[in-house]
């Protein structure tokens, strides 16, 4: 039975076949093939012996060629047979014959081409069928011209020579289509298991993802390799390919010191360090404080090899902090009274917008209606206010120190992203503020910086004195940069630069404008330089009163 190159006929969503297919492609490359070995032979002709042209035989063959390849590249193989195809190939053996008739001898080995097109796509009679045709041929032209005992010995050599190479083409082209339906097989196979592995990572997620207790499995670096929902809302984790706790600061106490880099939990459960139900206080970009549980669990009981440790949270606050339980009573007594509050001044409006409500009754209403917003008023002052006071905002630190601290805990992250850190952090900048928030843009910016430096980068942190009423942080990095037009933007909420966002690069396009906020409250000011494709420059103001560095500078 005849295959035909690429016998599956491709076709257009609306049912009929289109030019583009692969059959179609199959059947051009195989007669332009022929058709530019036959170019190539006519133009040594014309360079060599031009005279050969006037044999009619010789001309007549070439020009045979190029008319079958000019109708196949406008014939619609999409709507023909692999019967019909077949008629190609001959063709082009019956204008081989015509150029070798034409005292050109070496021609026949232009008969290659045809047989082995029909070999690699045929069945062994139309193989078989090919050689018997050119003998025919042949015989046909030595009754022409006279048989002799060499012409013949060339034909009989001649036929066996194709009959070969077209054994040795069928042969190899049946090995690789039983190849490729067995790579397709396997290919199938896998695609299938793949499918199926995706599915039940993917439950195994969500079942994850429902409790309430946060899980992580970490790298020997500290990244988070693994966790479910409720330990990326903990840390304040975006959902990118590799995790990172930058937004969320360990401390070992509520307004404490800052835990060292390398003794926070997720580092020593990356060691494989064994501990439980400690608490550490955590600061996220939400500006609250988070007493939370650690503990570490052996994966498997330790029977299989590489599997590191489970780092198991829990979002202790409420238990812990009469801080936080506060905040929660204030939010829900505000919630109560707040209900009520909001039907009964929407009835009123709906009542004082009636055409036959009568004039006393309308000013008894609106008596009613200023009273309650007065009340909604006294609810937010005394009821929210009292939660949103920030009694962070008064601690005694030093830049330096902070901005170090921030170096350390991202040196993993840089390593792994193939980033150079640069610390220039000597002199002493002590500060008085909100301590907690500064960390979290410095964190921000650094992290920004190291994220958009990619592989190879480099990041330069330097802390100085610009003058004697500020203190300031400048982070520099060799990254994608950001286009001029883009600059004034950068601030905005969900902004993303066009180059961060071709570039691949996860990001919400909040953390810059979250760090604005932070440091204009605490009076400074985030400036930016930047030049696409070359970098970028952060730098970071903050007041510092004279009397700080007057009680620190000899007199």
């Amino acid at each position: 039975m005849m295959r035909g190159p690429q016998t599956a006929r491709a076709s257009s969503p609306s049912g009929t076949g289109y030019y583009g297919d692969a059959r179609c492609r199959s059947i051009w490359q195989w007669q332009l093939i022929i058709a530019f070995t036959i170019v190539a032979i006519a133009l040594g002709v014309a360079l060599l012996t031009p005279e050969r042209f006037g044999n009619w035989r010789f001309t007549a063959g070439m020009i045979f060629i190029i008319a079958l390849t000019l109708a196949a590249l406008a014939i619609p193989w999409h709507r023909i047979g692999a019967s019909g195809v077949l008629v190609l190939p001959l063709l082009d053996i019956f204008a081989i014959d015509l150029i070798a008739a034409g005292d050109t001898a070496a021609a026949s080995f232009l008969w290659v081409f045809p047989l082995t097109w029909i070999a690699t796509f045929y069945s062994v009679t139309a193989m078989i069928a090919a050689p018997i045709l050119i003998g025919v041929l042949r015989i046909l032209n030595l009754l022409v011209l006279g048989v002799t005992a060499e012409t013949t010995i060339n034909v009989i050599i001649l036929l066996i020579t194709l009959g070969f190479v077209g054994i040795i083409t069928a042969v190899g082209a049946r090995r690789n289509r039983s190849s490729r339906r067995l790579l397709s097989a396997q290919s199938d196979r896998l695609a299938h298991s793949v499918l199926r592995m995706n599915d039940q990572k993917a439950r195994n997620a969500r079942l994850l993802d429902t409790l309430s207790i946060g899980l992580a499995r970490l790298t020997t670096t500290g990244l988070v390799e693994i966790a479910n929902d409720a330990f990326r809302t903990i840390y304040a984790l975006d959902v990118t390919k590799q995790f990172h706790p930058n937004h969320a600061v360990e401390y070992r106490e509520r307004r404490g010191q800052a835990v060292p880099a390398n003794q926070t939990a997720l580092m020593r459960a990356a060691r494989g360090e064994l501990f439980e139900n400690e608490i550490v206080w955590l600061f996220g970009l939400d500006g609250q404080w988070r007493a939370v549980k650690t503990s570490t669990k052996i994966i498997g009981s330790g029977q299989y090899a590489n599997d590191g440790l489970l780092l198991v949270v829990e979002d202790v606050t409420e238990s812990v902090d009469q801080h936080a339980r506060d905040d929660a009573k204030r939010r829900s007594i505000s919630h109560e009274l707040r209900n009520p509050l909001t039907a009964i001044l929407g009835h009123i409006d709906l009542v004082l917008e009636r055409d036959d409500l009568a004039e006393s009754a309308r000013r008894q209403l609106e008596v009613v209606e200023r009273a309650g917003d007065r009340m909604q008023q006294l609810i937010d002052q005394a009821l929210v206010a009292p939660g949103a006071r920030n009694d962070d905002a008064d601690v005694d630190f030093d830049l330096t120190d902070l901005t170090r601290a921030s170096v350390e805990a991202f040196a993993p992250t840089a390593d792994e992203s193939g980033v150079t850190i640069e610390p220039l952090l000597e002199e002493a900048l002590p500060l008085c503020g909100d301590a907690f928030r500064v960390r979290q843009v410095v964190d921000n910016v650094l992290g920004n910086a190291i994220k958009y430096a990619q592989h190879n980068g480099k990041v330069v942190i330097q802390t100085y004195r610009p003058n004697q009423h500020e203190v300031a942080l400048r982070i520099i990095d060799n990254g994608i940069g950001i286009a001029e037009e883009d600059i004034p933007r950068i601030f905005e909420r969900d902004f993303r630069t066009e180059a961060a966002r071709a570039s691949g690069i996860p990001g919400t396009g909040l953390g810059l404008s979250i760090s604005r906020d932070i440091i204009e409250a605490q009076g400074g000011r985030l400036e930016v330089t930047s030049e696409l494709g070359q970098g970028t420059e952060f730098t970071v103001f903050l007041s510092a009163p004279i009397d700080i560095f007057s009680e620190r500078t000899p007199e």
